[in-house]
């Protein structure tokens, strides 16, 4: 019994080094010469970091010169604050985005997404109000309550996901009107382009080919028949 016990430690051990090799074996720029990776120690967890224009090999260790990186060549952040007005999985990738700018990220959600992931995971999220009865949905429509909460918050720009209000002409004007970014296409643009038929004469008098259809939009049954 007490051999079993003494292989089975010695194969635990085994697997322990072998780990910590392949682990350590994982930070290991492809691109690295054959030579280099096989000097390196199988049981070190240090993170190499080098190009292979600047490393050098001649001693089976990798050297390079990195950079320092002050305040001043930081790239400039664009806002402040910008939030994301949408929910979910949609939320989620712009304040991950965001994060990645090194803005603060701003989430709204109704008392249905409490539990939601977009909430939890934004620098500031603030609870949408609806009236009783009325669908999660409809709160985040609602262009004023957003645009009060953004104001309230300092938002500098807002970023509408898709869906929702994303393709809204007026919640990009209620945007402009508060003095905050709306990132996405212009009033203009999403007037001509959030209608298809609109959209359909841009095209035509852009030249672009369309589907055969009516000049105009059909208002009536007689005129779908006809």
């Amino acid at each position: 019994f007490d051999n079993m016990v003494h292989f089975r430690t010695a194969v635990l051990a085994a697997i322990a080094v072998v780990g910590m090799g392949m682990s350590s074996s994982a930070f290991v720029p492809s691109s690295l010469s054959p030579s280099l990776t096989k000097s390196m120690p199988s049981t070190s967890s240090r993170l190499m970091v080098a190009s292979v224009e600047s490393t050098d090999i001649s001693d089976g260790s990798a050297t390079t010169d990195i950079p320092k990186i002050t305040a001043e060549k930081l790239p400039q952040i664009p806002f402040k604050k910008i939030m994301a007005a949408n929910r979910a999985e949609i939320s989620v990738r712009i304040q991950r985005a965001v994060t990645e700018l090194n803005s603060g990220s701003v989430a709204i959600y109704v008392d249905e997404d409490r539990y939601g992931q977009h909430r939890w995971g934004a620098d500031e999220s603030f609870l949408l109000e609806k009236e009783s009865g009325a669908t999660p949905i409809s709160a985040y429509l609602d262009i004023d309550q957003i645009i009060k909460i953004a104001k309230e918050a300092d938002v500098e720009a807002i970023h509408p996901g898709y869906g929702f209000l994303s393709e809204s002409p007026q919640f990009a004007q209620a945007c402009g009107d508060a003095g905050i970014t709306f990132v996405g296409p212009t009033v203009e643009n999403l007037n001509t382009f959030s209608d298809k038929t609109s959209a359909r004469t841009a095209a035509i008098a852009a030249g672009v080919p369309v589907v055969p259809g009516s000049d105009d939009a059909l208002r009536t049954a007689a005129e779908v028949n006809d």
